[in-house]
């Protein structure tokens, strides 16, 4: 199986570019699928660094989990190698929307959402079904 997965997904190389895939939870409405960047380092693990336009990825990625781009899309100069960010934050750096918030409210009932300590409430920003369920939320 893993002669047949090494077949199949070549190896990538220093400074191909690849697309990786962000997850649902990671990314808001109008963002893309995936993310573009270059590869930097290869390990003896066969384990990828990646570097975006906001930075390089914090966590190392196998082969399975990004697609190698055949065009030349991202150089070197057009990435941020100075910083380490998380795969939100990229998604939130080229985002054209400001990303997937991050804001998780605390109110349940307490004043309808109407006080500061609701998170949401308290940085001007509207309730969703993503921080809390409650119905009669007046900051919706």
């Amino acid at each position: 199986m893993v002669k047949r997965s090494r077949v199949e997904m070549v190896a990538g190389k220093v400074a191909d570019n690849v697309a990786v895939p962000i997850p649902l939870v990671n990314r808001g409405r109008g963002d893309p699928r995936n993310i573009l960047g270059i590869v930097l380092d290869r390990n003896e693990n066969d384990l990828y660094a990646i570097c975006v336009k906001g930075g390089i990825l914090k966590r190392k990625y196998s082969r399975n989990q990004f697609d190698v781009c055949p065009q030349t899309l991202l150089t070197e100069q057009d990435v941020d190698q100075a910083k380490t960010i998380g795969l939100r934050q990229a998604v939130n750096v080229e985002s054209s929307s400001g990303g997937q918030a991050s804001f998780a409210a605390i109110a349940r009932d307490i004043k309808k959402c109407q006080t500061n300590r609701c998170k949401c409430f308290k940085n001007k920003v509207k309730c969703s079904s993503r921080c809390h369920n409650s119905l009669n939320c007046k900051n919706k």
